[in-house]
């Protein structure tokens, strides 16, 4: 299984892409600076912080939930 931070990373390129947005955009519409997004968008930021997982998630208009709403997080470990 791959990491928190790969995780997030496949998760925030899926919302970009769907959205049409760029690191810009999105760093712009979350509040944070470029670098900051664009680190997490390439894998640079190994443990994110959950403030700036929120908002990235206000940006995108959806809940921190919303975000880890996806197969790796849904599967029970076994």
């Amino acid at each position: 299984m791959k990491d928190d931070a790969e995780l997030i990373r496949v998760r925030l390129n899926q919302f970009i892409n769907e959205r049409n947005l760029t690191i810009n955009r999105l760093a712009v519409i979350s509040g944070l600076s470029q670098s900051s997004v664009n680190n997490l968008y390439d894998g640079s930021t190994k443990s994110p912080k959950i403030n700036t997982l929120r908002s990235i998630c206000r940006g995108l208009g959806i809940s921190v939930r919303d975000f880890f709403d996806f197969a790796p997080y849904n599967e029970v470990e076994k």
